[in-house]
């Protein structure tokens, strides 16, 4: 009686696992299919550029989205806006003062060559091709009144070079430097190329649905407990 007793035991250990081999290479599987590498994969990045024009450092605000093909080129689209005073353009006339209000708004069409890319950071060379129009008004400020009005199409490209630190896989803090040249200008007396500074919240969505199935599927193969896979999932 006692050896069918010892037979069933090691019975029921060799079917545990051989269950728990079985559940582990699975597991592995269903792992690397999640983190390929895929050939499309959705962008999203809110930007705040520093223009700096004849001296004066002027805010650009704006988005930009779109796709990362193969893990080495960025190619978006995106909406920027500048609005400010042309400290440039200030002069004082029999005690009136005199300025120049400018607003920029444009589209461009963006792309970037990855040349390293590492779990927490990836360098870039980007290169940007935008269009819009300018708008300036010459205003006397002692009377607070625009005088008149003028606009003009801009076209300029923007290159440069980037770095991404990604504290989380699928959201990083994107800096840019470069240079801003211009193409075509409307606007005769207004020289709008220099240097430029950028930062922005880059964020990668294939990386965020990827980490949601991480989390589910260590959750199907009882891999742990549910706030050590966050942590794992986020961190790693």
């Amino acid at each position: 009686m006692r050896s069918y007793h010892l037979l069933a035991i090691l019975i029921l250990i060799n079917y545990c696992s051989s269950g728990q081999t079985l559940n582990l290479e699975q597991f592995t599987q269903d792992s690397l299919k999640i983190r390929r590498v895929k050939l499309v994969r959705p962008q999203f990045k809110l930007d705040n550029r520093e223009a700096f024009v004849e001296g004066q450092a002027l805010t650009i605000n704006g988005i930009d989205a779109g796709v990362l093909l193969k893990d080495k080129l960025r190619f978006t689209l995106g909406y920027y806006s500048m609005k400010g005073s042309l400290k440039a353009f200030k002069k004082t006339v029999d005690s009136i003062e005199y300025g120049r209000l400018i607003q920029l708004n444009y589209g461009s069409v963006n792309t970037e060559i990855m040349y390293m890319d590492t779990r927490f950071l990836s360098l870039g060379m980007p290169l940007e091709i935008a269009g819009g129009t300018n708008t300036f008004q010459n205003k006397n400020i002692t009377e607070n009144k625009i005088t008149s009005c003028e606009t003009g199409v801009l076209i300029f490209a923007n290159f440069g070079v980037s770095a991404t630190f990604k504290p989380l896989r699928f959201m990083g803090l994107k800096g840019m430097v470069g240079y801003r040249k211009t193409i075509y200008n409307q606007v005769k007396d207004f020289n709008f190329d220099g240097f430029f500074t950028s930062i922005g919240l880059n964020l990668d969505f294939h990386e965020l649905i990827s980490d949601i199935k991480m989390f589910r599927l260590k959750k199907k193969y009882h891999r742990g407990d549910n706030i050590s896979n966050v942590v794992d999932i986020l961190t790693n």
